[in-house]
């Protein structure tokens, strides 16, 4: 482990030592908030593949009420009646915060003025594939929440893994071996003073002795 580039004194030993408590905190800190967005991200992941699977069975739903109306009526009748559908879908988009990180939550909702065809212009099949299709539009904006979602909490959770891996692996242990390295010198210094202050005292002692 590399050693920090400082001078072994008591004032930065004391300066490293509160710098280890505040890395030490910050790595309590982050590692919560790793634990919190992991066991978000896990249960999102799961009503993403709901929802998927959700909307994929609406999408088969929709395409075999089409399929379903265009043996009935015909394609040139569905063609004919078609511009006649005419109804607006609007998202509208709040965020939330889950430890510091935006999270969209997308509502969709439709406006229209069904019915859209006279009776007997078409099958029971058209008006069937159009409310199934409607339906797919607000299962396209949940899945699309949660797939925002699902980018940037694990965007968030490499960030976040990659500052507990630093501090846990590299600050936090460079300030140990820094600070033990900073105690050993001040150590051996203390001792090669007392030692010294052993000669100058018998020195002195044989000088006051032969006097």
């Amino acid at each position: 482990m590399a050693l920090m580039k400082v001078v072994p004194t008591k004032t930065n030993l004391l300066r490293l030592k509160r710098d280890l408590v505040f890395a030490q905190e910050g790595y309590e800190l982050l590692d919560q908030k790793r634990q919190i967005l992991v066991a978000e991200l896990l249960a999102l992941m799961d009503r993403t593949i709901a929802t998927q699977e959700q909307m994929e069975k609406t999408i088969a739903v929709a395409f075999d009420a089409l399929r379903k109306a265009l043996l009935s009526g015909g394609r040139q009748n569905l063609t004919r009646v078609a511009p006649a559908v005419n109804f607006k879908a609007e998202a509208e988009v709040h965020f939330r915060k889950v430890m510091g990180v935006s999270l969209p939550q997308v509502t969709v909702t439709t406006d229209d003025a069904a019915p859209y065809f006279s009776p007997g212009e078409t099958s029971v099949w058209t008006e069937e594939a159009v409310a199934r299709f409607k339906d797919t539009l607000l299962e396209i904006g949940k899945l699309a929440e949660l797939r925002i979602s699902l980018i940037r909490l694990s965007d968030e959770v490499r960030k976040t893994m990659r500052r507990v891996n630093a501090l846990e692996k590299i600050a936090i242990p460079t300030y140990i071996e820094t600070i033990k390295y900073i105690q050993d010198s001040l150590e051996e210094s203390e001792r090669g003073m007392i030692a010294t202050l052993k000669q100058v005292k018998q020195r002195l002692q044989k000088k006051q002795g032969r006097s």
